[in-house]
């Protein structure tokens, strides 16, 4: 995550290391956010409990799928307003 932000050079790494702060639990990082971003392909993100992430966020509660690898149907099922981005 550094090495991309760090990249865009918007900010000094310093600032970036205050600023950000990386986490190790998705459903966690989710809690009390109003979105969610999924800008990668990787399959560990259709496995998510969305049922609990959604329980545990700001309402309204958006999904924004970079990468069209979401069930939209079943998001929206749950409460989710989900953008496919892309598509």
């Amino acid at each position: 995550m550094y090495a991309d932000v760090d990249y865009i050079n918007s900010r000094s790494e310093n600032e970036n290391r205050e600023l950000l702060q990386p986490k190790n639990d998705a459903y966690e990082t989710c809690k009390d956010s109003h979105a969610v971003a999924v800008l990668t392909e990787w399959d560990v993100f259709v496995d998510y409990d969305w049922q609990r992430i959604y329980d545990n966020m700001m309402k309204p509660a958006f999904i924004f799928d970079g990468r069209n690898i979401l069930d939209h149907k079943k998001l929206r099922k749950i409460g989710f307003t989900v953008y496919a981005i892309g598509k």
